[in-house]
């Protein structure tokens, strides 16, 4: 079965008239479409940033049960147009460097994260617990 690319991308709420003008504003200003695209691959602590700041938001109540698709296509579609400005800017720019600090980050971050998580249901398992058993508390 061949992919319908507008299957996909209606699954992630994106139409197709925004794809084509986002096109056409990088043709217009001179940036190669495929250049975006090629460096965009290659970003993965981009694409990990991107997971993480789902994932807090899903934690958070921020993102609601089968939003998450969308989320992720409109924070990669600012990655994109992010991209797309740099190298309007600066055809130079140094792309793995950037990359490689937002790699760093999202790890020394889904460490962050993950310890919350873990006091947050740590507290949650111990009230339960208490209240499961009966049992009196001096400490919540």
């Amino acid at each position: 079965m061949k992919p319908n690319l507008e299957s996909i991308l209606k699954a992630l709420a994106w139409p197709l008239g925004l794809i084509a003008v986002f096109s056409a504003v990088l043709a217009l200003f001179g940036v190669d479409l495929n250049m975006v695209l090629a460096i965009a691959v290659t970003m993965i602590g981009a694409q990990a940033l991107i997971s993480l700041l789902v994932d807090v938001g899903k934690w958070a109540g921020l993102v609601q049960d089968g939003t998450a698709g969308v989320w992720s296509a409109a924070l990669n579609l600012l990655g994109l147009a992010g991209i797309a400005i740099a190298l309007y800017l600066n055809p130079a720019f140094d792309f793995s460097a950037l990359d490689a600090q937002f790699q760093t980050f999202a790890q020394f971050a889904v460490l962050v994260f993950g310890y919350i998580v873990q006091i947050a249901g740590t507290k949650r398992v111990h009230l339960l617990t208490v209240r499961g058993l009966a049992a009196l508390r001096s400490s919540a």
